[in-house]
């Protein structure tokens, strides 16, 4: 639960769970560009079982295009990852990286950008509580 992420936590499994954050994210204009299965990864590399723990690769394309446009390394800090992690109460934390931390990095030229993208970050993540 770090200063930069934006975190909710919903009472169901983490299949469950996927199918309502990709849900939630489409209402709010993001695609999911990629999925990563850290469990599935770390199991097979290391043998080792971290529980579930699924990141998706959320973009907003006309988010993306303004954020490109005013820097062209942008691409580094993109997508913004939604983290779906089991947790011990068999219920599923999700967090998400909030974008007003890429201002840390990318500086206040994508300001407006950032304030737009952590809106809809918020809006979708109240979705699921609510």
């Amino acid at each position: 639960m770090g200063a930069y992420t934006i975190t909710t936590t919903l009472d169901t499994d983490l299949a469950d769970a996927e199918g309502r954050v990709r849900d939630a994210l489409a209402e709010e204009g993001f695609g999911i560009l990629s999925e990563i299965d850290v469990q599935a990864t770390l199991q097979s590399k290391l043998g080792e079982d971290v529980g579930g723990y699924t990141i998706l690769g959320a973009c907003n394309p006309p988010l993306a295009r303004r954020a490109i446009e005013l820097d062209a390394d942008i691409g580094a800090l993109l997508p913004c990852n939604v983290l779906l992690r089991a947790n011990s109460d068999g219920g599923t934390d999700v967090v998400a990286a909030d974008p007003h931390a890429m201002l840390d990095v990318a500086g206040e030229s994508v300001r407006p950008i950032a304030e737009d993208a952590r809106a809809r970050l918020d809006r979708a993540l109240a979705r699921l509580s609510g």
